[in-house]
């Protein structure tokens, strides 16, 4: 052990990234059996939602059985008072213009609290960062895109999320990942200066 802190203290640089590589896995980790509890116990329960039941802006049924954007701020929400982790839409749309937002009771859609769409395989995916009751799913910027097809055509909430997806860090997370241990090492590092200092007065 002695080894060890040795070595982190000569080499405070990768020893605080190693440490938050460390910490980001065991998150990781943690969030994917929380989930997977939940879905277990019921407490993240999936199912589908159809359209039909949403409250929904800019975006209309055809007589065809198409769903389809008619203005440039189409929107679903759902507001069903049970937790949402993940989202599903079976979709031959861009996934590019999905934006995913959440909201706790009283509090209003924020840029601070958004997520964008990724490419699964027959759809759209959107995976919140924790469980909210409240979600709105923008699926496009403009108005004619098709959404989703046949009057039964539904979101499907809390399906499974590949475990790799847990560790993909949001923007700001990446953010702290690149610059916080950077800063802690400086910390630890003045710090050990200052012991070296105290002690040679000593």
């Amino acid at each position: 052990m002695k080894r060890v802190f040795a070595w982190a203290a000569a080499h405070l640089v990768a020893a605080c990234y190693l440490l938050a590589l460390a910490l980001w896995a065991l998150w990781g980790f943690g969030s994917a059996g929380w989930d997977a509890l939940g879905r277990a116990t019921g407490r993240l329960a999936g199912g589908d939602i159809p359209l039909a039941t949403l409250q929904s802006q800019d975006i209309a049924l055809t007589d065809e059985g198409l769903w389809v954007s008619t203005g440039a701020d189409p929107q679903l929400i759902f507001n069903g008072g049970r937790p949402v982790r993940s989202v599903f839409l079976a979709t031959d749309a861009d996934p590019a213009g999905f934006e995913g937002y959440w909201a706790a009771a009283g509090q209003d859609f924020s840029l601070r609290r958004r997520v964008f769409g990724e490419a699964v395989d027959g759809g759209v995916l959107l995976v919140l960062p924790a469980a909210a009751d409240t979600i709105r799913i923008d699926p496009a910027a403009v108005a004619g895109v098709v959404l989703a097809e046949g009057e039964n055509a539904a979101l499907s909430v809390n399906v499974a999320v590949p475990l790799w997806r847990y560790f993909v860090p949001r923007a700001e997370q990446g953010l702290a990942l690149a610059a916080l241990p950077a800063a802690a090492a400086v910390l630890a590092d003045l710090g050990l200066f200052w012991k070296g200092r105290l002690k040679k007065r000593g």
